[in-house]
């Protein structure tokens, strides 16, 4: 089924491959097993979505983030790998980033990029916008903790935060101590971006536990 023939009875898909379709790629929906450009063990995927011959994603689509086989899609998303230019994704109707947003080439942090995410949080620190530079710094610290699970391969990077950080947790992509600090610290992230009321010394030192966290995160993808 091709994208011309786009299935009205799950709206999550429809949007998906409307997404796509509009950026130009060819989409197949419940493609034919031999319509795929390589043996999956006899899984076919809800979508095929083509760059080219050669390149593209290969898609599985759920209304819902939870209960979700997250064992079963890392080892699909490692054979997968194994083909170079072809990713697979998991794609839910809870996802916390943009749909289409995916770059085969998914090219490191620069050590400027870095550099110049800390020196703006450092000059926010230094007027004294305590909340402004943690969530700054919480939303580098919540993009190379969903770089770490598409490093690992493990299919989660799109999910809700919090369901994300579990997953990355249960798969050994995280240690304890750091999914520890994760949730805290995602606490006072919920806090902070809600209005809520945090005390300077809380921010402070949530601050410095982020700081510590981020550079643990750079250090695992360097």
């Amino acid at each position: 089924m091709s994208s011309n023939s786009i299935s009205i009875n799950n709206p999550v898909k429809t949007k998906v491959i409307e997404c796509y379709s509009s950026q130009g790629y060819e989409v197949i929906d419940e493609p034919h097993i031999r319509q795929l450009p390589f043996d999956l063990n006899g899984y076919i995927p809800d979508l095929l979505v083509k760059i080219s011959e050669t390149q593209g994603f290969i898609v599985e689509i759920k209304d819902v983030a939870i209960n979700l086989e997250i064992s079963h899609y890392r080892d699909l998303a490692k054979n997968i790998a194994e083909h170079s230019g072809w990713r697979f994704l998991l794609i839910t109707g809870e996802d916390a980033t943009p749909i289409a947003e995916e770059d085969i080439q998914d090219l490191k942090i620069t050590r400027s990029q870095i550099l110049n995410r800390k020196e703006r949080i450092a000059k926010l620190i230094s007027i004294g916008e305590h909340e402004a530079a943690f969530l700054s710094l919480w939303i580098f610290a919540e993009i190379l903790m969903r770089r770490q699970a598409r490093h690992t391969l493990i299919p989660i990077d799109r999910l809700p935060t919090i369901l994300m950080i579990h997953h990355l947790h249960e798969q050994l992509g995280i240690s304890d101590r750091q999914f520890e600090k994760a949730i805290a610290l995602n606490e006072i992230r919920n806090r902070v971006a809600h209005g809520f009321p945090v005390k300077s010394l809380n921010l402070n030192d949530a601050i410095d536990k982020l700081l510590n966290l981020v550079d643990e995160f750079i250090v695992m993808q360097a």
